[in-house]
């Protein structure tokens, strides 16, 4: 009798598992596929918590100087906010009347003045850049970083050597920067 030749038996078990093979390889593709997006993720979540914790802790030297300087008197005051790049007239009239309120990330009333690098302990992050102004009893300051991050903070300045904070409001710049990484696009 004659063999057959080239007749090549895939039998069920062999089949099955060649199904479950590709299964995984696809299973796997799909896995690192995921894991390099939340890194990305994760990455930039930890960049904008950072510079946010940095931005906070500046704002809040920022307040404790000038808590400080308020002890001390009026020059002690101007010292501080001249060290943070703020300007602008201690008591004028139509100042006094005019209400210094940061909304959608620009400084209403007068132009704001020169920004200002703050100067960080080595290793602690990206410069802060700082601009504001005084205008009657109200001080004015912006804290930035290069990311579009922003911190806007209006004191007001008391009589009695205190002060109120009137805003505190952190933002980010919205950069449209085209698809970026997307996972899916469906």
């Amino acid at each position: 009798m004659a063999k057959p030749h080239g007749s090549v038996r895939i039998g069920p078990i062999s089949l099955f598992t060649l199904i479950i093979v590709l299964c995984l390889a696809v299973l796997a593709v799909l896995s690192v596929t995921t894991s390099l997006a939340e890194l990305s993720t994760t990455e930039r979540q930890a960049a904008t918590t950072t510079e946010t914790y940095q931005l906070e802790d500046v704002g809040q030297q920022f307040v404790a100087n000038v808590d400080a300087a308020l002890a001390q008197g009026d020059a002690a005051v101007d010292d501080v906010l001249a060290r943070y790049g703020i300007q602008g007239s201690e008591s004028s009239e139509a100042a006094a009347t005019e209400e210094l309120i940061i909304e959608d990330e620009s400084l209403s009333g007068e132009a704001a003045t020169e920004s200002v690098e703050i100067s960080l302990a080595e290793g602690e992050g990206a410069p802060v850049a700082s601009f504001g102004q005084r205008s009657g009893d109200e001080v004015a300051v912006t804290f930035s970083v290069e990311s579009g991050r922003t911190l806007n903070i209006v004191l007001r300045l008391n009589d009695n050597a205190t002060y109120t904070i009137e805003q505190w409001k952190v933002t980010t710049e919205w950069t449209d920067d085209g698809t970026g990484e997307n996972l899916w696009l469906g």
